[in-house]
């Protein structure tokens, strides 16, 4: 479940045992062995199998020592935009210097006229480092280019030295090129960093250059995600996960998203779900990279059991994102599937998937939804041989599950989950 359907597993082996992991072992379809459950018994989620995602999807950076301020111009487009900041940076010691940039999406980093960060390509609030060593009392051109492409939006400058710790830039160590202090920023209603219309560029000073915006998951979604019993709780031997329509620090709506705190390399994957009805609504059942080792989202790869938006009732969509084909791309394709299913929303149905070394399968009920072998694919295609995690969440509107709009009078609207079981197939290679 990421930019667009983002939901930005050889015989398993669990990377932590969980205390409720059920001692028993359990044949499934012959050569399948259960190794590792849970049917939420009692009246808690155990947090030794589960952990949250939280908030609203915009990064905190709490190592910076501040918050972000300063944010896009107001009645500026928050999309496709770009920025290119120029002025003066103050040094106060003969240092080796390094200086930190967290962006989301793409950045430049230039400090007396030599590139010491250079990432431009779009990318989740990420955080790239330089270094350069610098002379004391000295004030050098510094120039940071930006652009924004969708979602939420991320641009902080830090630095450290020798002589002190790991901090945010401040004003009073930058200047613009009249003197000024901060730095002059050229705001362009596009991401080439040029003035392309009759429009001129927006010019204003930011007295430091850190600020976070949306947030949305990197989808525009509209919750915030909490660990709440409000919005995730276990109820006569169901796990749920319910929407709200409430303010809440910020949002005005709460969910929640949880994930398992094991990873799997391989296995199949059974998971019996009620889903929650509503148009807004955007629930999903999922998978992600533990480790991210082939690169940001979508080159690790993303592996979406189930996705369900309310506005289309009985549809089940399933699809799998890699570098070679991610969000908006992947319809038509075999990485994707489309399922007409009654009734997901009032009665319960399982959603399987069977991970393999050499396919992907992902079936509702008896029916398959998505089959993708690996063939000779290289890993632009097939990421899929490394350790991944569960999460299952509802999100509130965003790119696709707000695509006809939000139904306020749906909420509360949950997703129940009866069971979760994880099995691994004897004598198959994996860990």
């Amino acid at each position: 479940m990421f930019q667009y359907s983002t939901r930005a597993l050889s015989s398993i082996y669990i990377l932590i045992f969980f205390s409720s992991c059920s001692t028993k072992t359990i044949s499934n379809d012959g050569d399948w062995e259960l190794v590792w459950q849970d049917e939420f018994e009692g009246d808690k989620l155990d947090r030794s199998n589960w952990t949250f995602d939280l908030g609203t999807g915009a990064p905190s950076f709490k190592e910076y020592g501040h918050s972000s301020p300063y944010f896009v111009p107001e009645n500026f487009p928050s999309d496709n935009f770009s920025v290119r900041w120029e002025g003066k940076i103050k040094i106060d010691y003969d240092s080796k210097y390094t200086f930190y940039l967290i962006s989301d999406d793409g950045v430049r980093l230039y400090i007396n006229n030599n590139i010491i960060i250079d990432s431009w390509e779009p990318q989740p609030a990420t955080e790239k480092q330089g270094v350069i060593k610098l002379q004391k009392d000295k004030k050098y051109s510094i120039q940071i280019e930006y652009f924004e492409q969708t979602g939420g939006e991320a641009i902080v400058l830090g630095w450290e030295s020798e002589k002190f710790s790991k901090r945010l830039v401040p004003n009073s160590h930058l200047f613009t090129p009249d003197g000024k202090p901060g730095l002059q920023g050229t705001y362009f209603k596009n991401k080439e960093l040029k003035q392309i219309t009759t429009d001129p560029p927006l010019v204003r000073i930011d007295k430091e250059i850190n600020w976070v915006t949306g947030g949305g998951w990197g989808n525009n979604e509209s919750q915030y995600y909490t660990d709440r019993a409000q919005n995730v709780r276990i109820v006569d031997g169901k796990l749920i996960i319910e929407s709200h329509k409430e303010a809440y620090r910020g949002s005005n709506y709460t969910s929640s998203r949880i994930k398992t705190k094991g990873s799997w390399k391989y296995g199949k994957f059974e998971i019996r779900a009620k889903l929650p009805p509503g148009r807004g609504t955007w629930s999903a059942l999922w998978a992600l990279p533990t480790d991210w080792e082939y690169g940001n989202w979508p080159l690790s790869g993303e592996i979406d059991i189930m996705e369900h938006v309310g506005y289309d009732e009985d549809i089940i969509v399933t699809s799998l994102h890699n570098a070679a084909l991610s969000a908006g791309d992947i319809g038509g394709t075999d990485q994707h599937g489309y399922l007409k299913q009654p009734n997901v929303c009032e009665q319960f149905n399982n959603y399987i998937l069977e991970w393999t070394k050499d396919e992907i399968k992902i079936i509702v009920n008896d029916k398959i939804s998505l089959r993708y072998p690996k063939q000779d694919k290289n890993w632009t295609k097939w990421p899929f041989d490394k350790r991944f995690h569960l999460l299952f969440n509802i999100a509130v509107g965003g790119n696709w599950g707000g695509a006809k709009g939000i139904d306020d009078s749906v909420f509360p609207s949950r997703m129940e989950i009866d069971y979760v079981r994880v099995y691994s197939r004897t004598g198959v290679e994996g860990t």
